[in-house]
């Protein structure tokens, strides 16, 4: 017979790394509940042209499928596109803070190793302007690292505009803005190094020399851009990236990075992102930022707004949480008392029967299960010496 397997970059899960996985999904999930976010499901199906906005990692595709009127569909890449749709589509009085769980899908090359089916937990906060919205999203994932996390958790920080803020005061073309942002992004050294060669003489040369550089703790960053002079447009980014940093440092044992250097989680960001993540874990644990114009791109007015999503399976991965173990109750029904049964087993919902045939049966399944095992006759309940 032809063994049946999943298709690769597909995993089942079960037993504790699943109870660990939907865990956490619940902790997280109530932890947003009780700070008054609305919950919100979006399908699993959406029109491709939702994701027009989402750039995907290299070497990604979508799953997509043709429906019966030959529109493209794609299985969500993404959560925060849904709910920007669903926000342009249904009047919602705003401002408004939602929080979701969910899987999103995206097909990696079969060698790369990745999931391809990734469940995240997350939040946006439609309507909010101001950057207390961005400190809210931090205090959360402060709050994932002391309980989970051991304090191990670095918080890294950027602002979306810094990166085309600078080539726009370069005066750079589309087509050279892409390979000076490949090469930079890519820590593709000796293209990047040849490409700023055109501008030795221009006044952002200094700093074109130290970008590649522009990561690390907030003390080594700022030692870097303490050397040379920014635009002013870029210097105001800097500086609110480097006052949120201070703040998030002062939260209980928080690590703040800085990182000037890489691109935004997605282009849909505007303003202040940030991430999360741990030395020695290849995938961020969270992410998220700022991004103002996004309703505007599903023909309503811009509206500001911040977002961010839990990787539950890189979370589950690393997270020091107990589970709880369970000591069943198991009620073996003996010859002709289901009359007796059935008001013991409404007067104690957690227990279950247990499903075997003779009390010997009965009594290896509880052993094996490690439950209390109570039998019922004619005569009563009593439990199993």
């Amino acid at each position: 017979m032809r063994q049946k397997r999943l298709p690769p970059g597909f995993r089942d899960e079960f037993g504790e790394e699943a109870q660990k996985k939907a865990a956490l999904s619940h902790s997280l999930a109530k932890c947003f509940f009780e700070r008054g976010y609305t919950k919100i499901n979006t399908p699993l199906i959406e029109y491709k042209n939702i994701f027009d906005d989402y750039d995907l990692a290299v070497q990604q595709r979508m799953y997509e499928v043709v429906d019966s009127s030959q529109e493209r569909l794609v299985i969500r890449p993404d959560l925060t596109l849904p709910i920007a749709r669903f926000l342009a589509n249904i009047q919602v009085n705003l401002p408004k803070k939602f929080y979701y769980t969910g899987d999103v899908f995206a097909m990696n090359q079969a060698h790369r190793g990745w999931a391809n089916q990734v469940t995240q937990a997350g939040i946006e906060l439609v309507g909010y302007a101001s950057e207390k919205a961005e400190l809210e999203c931090l205090l959360i994932i402060n709050q994932v690292n002391r309980l989970w996390l051991n304090n191990q958790l670095y918080v890294e920080l950027s602002d979306a505009r810094f990166a085309e803020t600078v080539v726009d005061a370069l005066g750079l073309t589309a087509a050279e803005r892409t390979e000076l942002f490949e090469a930079l992004f890519n820590k593709n050294l000796p293209v990047y190094e040849r490409l700023i060669e055109a501008y030795t003489e221009n006044t952002l040369y200094s700093l074109l020399k130290i970008w590649p550089r522009l990561f690390g703790s907030i003390e080594e960053v700022q030692q870097e851009l303490d050397a040379i002079i920014l635009p002013m447009s870029a210097q105001r980014l800097v500086n609110g990236v480097m006052q949120m940093a201070q703040a998030v440092q002062k939260l209980s044992s928080q690590k703040v990075r800085i990182d000037f250097s890489s691109p935004a989680p997605q282009p849909y960001y505007t303003g202040l992102t940030f991430r999360g993540y741990i030395d020695g874990v290849a995938s961020y644990i969270v992410s998220g930022g700022r991004y103002d114009k996004l309703l505007a791109n599903f023909q309503k007015e811009p509206t500001p707004a911040v977002g961010m999503g839990f990787d539950l399976d890189v979370l589950a991965s690393v997270a020091d949480i107990t589970l709880p173990q369970a000591k069943p109750s198991y009620v073996y029904i003996g010859e002709d008392a289901w009359d007796v049964v059935a008001d013991y087993v409404l007067a104690h919902p957690t227990y279950s029967l247990v499903l075997a045939d003779t009390l010997a049966e009965a009594r290896e399944q509880a052993a094996a299960d490690g439950a209390i095992l109570y039998v019922v006759t004619e005569e009563g309940v009593k439990a199993d010496a």
